[in-house]
């Protein structure tokens, strides 16, 4: 794999300049009418990550959940786990690369949302800089059209962390 900056790319494939981690700056939809929306809020916050081995794991949450009142990470009353998974989304398996389609297809393993498991979603994969959108086709709900797009800057490098 060739070394680069996020400044000198010409040439360097989508595969490689995915790699790594990257943290999320903006999480939108915009519908039909040109209204944009932030589902887990306009202060969410994220990250997703690509191994140079194939994989991938994305997870996205909505600031201020509220904390259980119990501290066994299983003992959540229902109303407190619906809270807690309706501002989270998380996901994670193989991902390829579509160079021709400047697309990443992204495999369910694993997910918080259960009827993503087993798809293969397409991704569009956009750089600009130390930046990276990735949106999908618009998807249709009753009367409205949504095109979400997720803005992920790439993390700076960090040393390995020990612990005493």
């Amino acid at each position: 794999m060739s070394t680069h900056t996020d400044t000198d790319t010409e040439g360097v494939s989508i595969a490689e300049r995915i790699v790594g981690a990257w943290e999320l700056v903006e999480y939108s939809t915009t519908s039909d009418s040109g209204k944009v929306d932030y589902p887990l809020g306009p202060e969410a916050r994220g990250l997703i990550i690509y191994s140079a081995d194939g994989f991938m794991s994305a997870q996205i949450m909505r600031p201020g959940r509220a904390p259980y009142r119990s501290r066994n990470v299983h003992s959540g009353e229902n109303s407190e786990r619906s809270e807690a998974a309706g501002g989270y989304l998380a996901y994670s398996g193989p991902y390829h690369v579509d160079e021709d389609r400047s697309a990443v297809w992204h495999e369910m393993a694993v997910s918080l949302y259960p009827n993503w498991l087993g798809e293969n979603q397409k991704r569009h994969v956009r750089f600009d800089g130390d930046r990276m959108t990735l949106s999908s086709d618009p998807l249709v709900f009753r009367t409205t059209t949504l095109s979400p797009a997720l803005v992920w800057r790439r993390t700076a490098p960090r040393a390995g962390r020990t612990t005493s």
